[in-house]
């Protein structure tokens, strides 16, 4: 049986990321998953992006990554959310035609060099010791590799809920993987269970779209990867905007007792922003009024999903509750909502590579980390798939802090801090999210990413060009003098900019908010020569300058802790006065630096400050 450097168990989000990187780096890669046919399927709603999320899509974009561009070859509409906000939460959200997205990731797999992909169900890794060598499928078939990546979304064990009824299934007709999952407790990793779950879809034909409010994607030229040029996307398709009544509150909670976690047969931890209608109804007893959104999964179906309505009931209640909503008197669901609960590995099992600190070689990345979302599972996958490479080569690890970008916050959010559910990826994560904006992700990562070669050379060459024309407008903007003349004053005057009373570099006319890109381009043409975004870079630059070294400052602080190297087989029993629930902690994580240390939860301030102390005793050095 031929040998492969890597092995990715998984061809959901985070387990394309995984074998795209790993091939793109030149390692032989072999990609295992349960249907060839749903590669990169969107079981959920599906799209792209939004607060946060778009952030990482265009991370893993910058760094070689297949989502972004993805998304703009199928996306069915595309929105910028945020615009009345700050550049720092800006974000687009895409929706994308789910068969189309599902089979335009299949043909980027089958045509990379250096990817081998096998339909199969992987039933347990194989093991020298402590080291993993390879997988094993259900039919027996044999696999070698000198490192594995687990990448099987909801798969571990996954049970299957419609109220009383429940079914194994890692989705809706599609079986768990329940071998794998028992095998990894035998190893000795800890692990829990959280759920998840999915909306009723509904036929198109049966609705009243006219009681809705609709909602059109922007006209203005938009684009996801940062590697296309923004254009205007034609045929976009709407979405609708509703809201539930006291009726769909009052027949809801008429069958709340119909719920599996009510009911006790599931676990009841799932992500707190997707609550179901039965948990609205328990969690806001005396509101009435709940948005929810009608999308369309594709261009050539009538199925539409539900975006907030998820539940749990029986067929027939479902179908009850919806139709109290007007426009929704005659509707038919073509898919039952359901729940799904499945086995997680505690993530504080990982380093920050995402390899696992038990086996050797072994490495996780998306769901069974305890996050949830394509987009997160996609991040992690990407570097997942760079470590590995990495690791078999004898080479550094690639670890973004989180003043590198979301893709670092998201990494050392869930390997350093408990979870209580799973996890998803928001602005308010990030404390340095205006220098981590979505625009400027190329800026961030690019250059890491063509150093460890997973970016190819013609993204490189287009980074320093883009670099280079950032250089040249803000050299530009310094020289370029606006005196205050009959001329002048018109011209602001009718681009509705305030009036000046001294000459003005074009720089210092930037500053003000009444003055934007757009009209610099009309004030002096050269400008309008180059790309919005080089000018939206400098513009954001340039407006938010005192912000921006503000968190510069806040980041050399940081950085004074996340340097401060603290041995992996350092002993935490031996240093005096830790607390009880600190010294368990910081054995159990083993944290690389004293910045890792303090944000573990448990870890008291008093800890960290023993902690120096000892250091300083022992003459340790930051």
């Amino acid at each position: 049986m031929k040998k492969f450097d890597i092995i990715v168990v998984g061809g959901g989000h985070a387990g394309i990321e995984a074998s795209l990187a790993s091939a793109r780096m030149g390692a032989e890669t072999l990609l295992i998953t349960i249907d060839n046919d749903s590669i990169a399927w969107m079981p959920c709603n599906p799209a792209i992006g939004g607060p946060g999320k778009a952030q990482i899509v265009r991370e893993i974009d910058a760094l070689g990554g297949a989502m972004a561009l993805n998304t703009d070859e199928t996306l069915t509409q595309i929105k910028l959310l945020n615009t009345s906000h700050g550049p720092a939460v800006r974000s687009l959200r895409a929706q994308c035609d789910k068969w189309l997205y599902s089979l335009n990731m299949k043909r980027k797999v089958e045509h990379e060099n250096h990817l081998h992909l096998r339909q199969g169900i992987v039933s347990k890794i194989i093991l020298d010791g402590f080291k993993v060598v390879g997988v094993e499928t259900q039919d027996g078939s044999k696999f070698y590799a000198n490192a594995v990546i687990i990448t099987t979304g909801t798969y571990l064990k996954g049970r299957i809920y419609i109220s009383q009824w429940s079914t194994e299934g890692g989705r809706w007709g599609k079986p768990a993987s329940s071998e794998l999952s028992e095998q990894l407790k035998e190893i000795g990793f800890k692990m829990s269970r959280f759920n998840t779950g999915t909306t009723p879809r509904v036929d198109r034909r049966s609705i009243d779209l006219s009681k809705f409010q609709c909602e059109q994607g922007d006209t203005q030229p938009l684009c996801f990867s940062l590697w296309n040029k923004p254009r205007i996307h034609e045929n976009q398709i709407p979405s609708f905007i509703g809201w539930t009544n006291e009726k769909t509150v009052e027949v809801t909670r008429k069958y709340l007792n119909l719920s599996p976690s009510v009911m006790g047969t599931m676990v009841k931890t799932g992500p707190r922003t997707c609550p179901s209608m039965e948990e609205k109804v328990r969690w806001f007893p005396d509101r009435t009024r709940h948005q929810f959104f009608l999308e369309y999964e594709g261009f050539n179906t009538n199925e539409m999903y539900m975006q907030g309505m998820y539940m749990s009931m029986p067929y027939d209640n479902q179908l009850e509750v919806l139709r109290t909503i007007p426009g929704l008197e005659n509707v038919e669901i073509i898919r039952p909502a359901y729940v799904i609960d499945y086995d997680y590995i505690i993530p504080t099992q990982l380093n920050l590579n995402y390899e696992t600190k038990l086996v050797e070689g072994l490495f996780i990345a998306g769901q069974p980390n305890g996050t949830t979302g394509y987009d997160e599972a996609g991040g992690q996958g990407l570097l997942a798939g760079i470590n590995a490479v990495l690791k078999i080569r004898g080479d550094e690890p690639f670890i973004l802090k989180r003043s590198d970008a979301y893709l670092g916050t998201m990494s050392d959010d869930i390997i350093t801090k408990e979870l209580f559910e799973p996890y998803r990826i928001t602005p308010s994560h990030c404390e340095y999210r205006l220098l981590l904006r979505e625009d400027n992700a190329d800026l961030r990562l690019t250059r890491k990413g063509y150093e460890i070669q997973v970016v190819e050379e013609w993204k490189m060459r287009k980074l320093e060009e883009k670099e280079r024309m950032i250089q040249e407008v803000k050299e530009a903007l310094e020289k370029s003098i606006l005196t205050p003349n009959k001329e002048t004053l018109d011209s602001l005057k009718m681009l509705g900019v305030s009036e000046i009373s001294k000459p003005l570099t074009f720089l210092d006319m930037l500053k003000r908010q009444d003055f934007t890109k757009e009209q610099l381009k009309k004030l002096n043409e050269k400008f309008a020569h180059y790309p919005d975004e080089v000018l939206e870079e400098v513009e954001i630059e340039t407006k938010y300058a005192g912000y921006i070294m503000r968190e510069i400052n806040s980041i050399k602080e940081f950085l004074q802790y996340e340097n401060f190297k603290i041995p992996q087989d350092f002993d935490y029993s031996i240093v005096p006065s830790l607390s009880k629930e600190g010294r368990e902690r910081l054995n159990e994580i083993k944290p690389v630096s004293l910045g890792q240390a303090m944000r573990i939860s448990g870890v008291r301030p008093s800890d960290i400050q023993m902690l120096i102390l000892y250091n300083k005793k022992i003459g340790g050095k930051k």
